[in-house]
């Protein structure tokens, strides 16, 4: 254990302090969005972003083994409020349906997709749009008028009406952040002119928290730590991160928690650098991470009694999964943790069918509480739902996938 502290304080003092590193790559930030190569999709919601989330991260493996080494996903998003207009929360019940009106109006022209009252929707329907990380968990308990405008290549979403009036997001699979910066300013820019939004010359854009005035950006990265966690190492990775002044959360953002050692990597400065500096400083540092967690995962498998722990968390969790009758979500997503690494780390070769990336997505996406009420009524009920999951999950891992044709590890 000495030895893997050592590596890992030494990589973090040199890497994240003098800022060793490749320069970050990616498209140009100064270009401006290309809009319309949109792929169309129309079916049903839930099964078409599912598909959607399992296609991207297949390819981005194909891309960039980094994402078995830790990265699930990023996403930009930008906050903005209409000049002129008080702020969501104060806005009167009329004046709030205006506004919902008013940007679904702009987004229409600027963006193809579809909208989505919140305030028209159930719990359960809300809850899989949190799921899905389209909307956050404050929009989602909102009373007041509020909607989502979901583009038509489902990687594009406009939520209105929560803190502010329209907090606009573009995520993708991998480490993808300075294409997705490109993305979200192109878009900004098609609906500003429409909607005109709060600035001030001297703080920038106006938001209803001060920790977002100025770019309104928040950047963000979906990382999984598993080896980190285990050794004890995640918390110098953390203190680093808060002198950055990077924020670190669960899944699900804000007051959440990293269950299954999944985490949130963002920016918390917004104001006194411009967007490409946010983006490029979120963007190395999930680098180095990356790094520290390779670094990591490397020293548990070159020390015996290390290894043996970490081989009988990956065969547990595989025996739990395939044989459970019941399965809780919380049990889900720690043992599928442990599974991911363990693919991650080729130690289910004597595993026949082999999982693949795609269907430890499918099960991670589509064994969540709400997705499994959207596709089976009866599991409304806590007890049913339990076994459901279990059933799912037995069938996934156990049935054979066909040819593997995008299963890098």
């Amino acid at each position: 254990m000495a030895t893997l502290r050592q590596m890992v304080n030494a990589f973090l003092t040199l890497r994240l302090f003098l800022g060793w590193d490749e320069p970050a790559r990616g498209v140009a930030l100064a270009q401006p969005a290309q809009n319309g190569n949109r792929e169309n999709h129309h079916p049903r919601l839930a099964d078409n972003l599912a598909a959607q989330i399992i296609k991207g991260a297949e390819g981005q493996r194909e891309k960039d083994d980094r994402v078995n080494h830790g990265v699930l996903s990023s996403r930009i998003r930008l906050a903005r409020n209409l000049e002129g207009w008080n702020f969501a929360r104060k806005l009167p019940p009329a004046r709030a349906r205006a506004l919902v009106d008013r940007i679904a109006e702009a987004a229409a022209r600027a963006c193809p997709g579809r909208m989505l009252r919140i305030d028209k929707l159930d719990g359960p329907e809300r809850q899989l749009l949190v799921e899905r990380q389209l909307i956050s968990r404050d929009l989602a308990a909102s009373k007041r008028a509020a909607g989502l405008w979901l583009g038509e290549d489902e990687r594009t979403a406009l939520m209105i009406g929560e803190e502010d009036h329209l907090r606009l997001q573009v995520f993708t699979s991998g480490l993808q952040l300075e294409g997705l910066l490109v993305e979200a300013v192109g878009l900004d820019r098609a609906l500003e002119p429409a909607l005109g939004f709060a600035f001030d010359e001297r703080l920038g854009y106006l938001t209803a928290c001060h920790t977002n005035v100025g770019t309104g950006l928040r950047a963000s990265v979906m990382l999984h730590l598993p080896a980190l966690a285990e050794t004890g190492e995640l918390k110098a990775v953390l203190r680093a991160f808060d002198k950055l002044h990077l924020a670190v959360r669960g899944r699900f953002g804000e007051g959440s928690e990293p269950h299954g050692h999944y985490y949130q990597l963002s920016n918390r400065r917004t104001l006194g650098q411009d967007e490409a500096t946010i983006v490029r400083s979120v963007h190395e540092a999930a680098l180095r991470v990356i790094d520290a967690e390779r670094i990591a995962r490397d020293a548990m498998l070159g020390d015996d009694a290390q290894r043996n722990r970490l081989e009988d968390k990956v065969w547990r969790a595989w025996a739990v999964l395939t044989h459970a009758r019941v399965l809780s979500s919380e049990e889900l997503i720690e043992h599928l943790a442990w599974l991911r690494l363990g693919l991650a780390l080729d130690m289910l070769h004597a595993v026949s069918p082999r999982p693949t990336w795609a269907i430890l997505d499918r099960i991670f996406v589509q064994c969540q509480p709400a997705h499994l009420q959207a596709a089976h009524p009866a599991a409304k009920d806590a007890t049913y739902r339990d076994r459901l999951r279990a059933e799912l999950v037995r069938m996934w891992l156990t049935s054979d996938p066909g040819p593997r044709t995008s299963d890098h590890v």
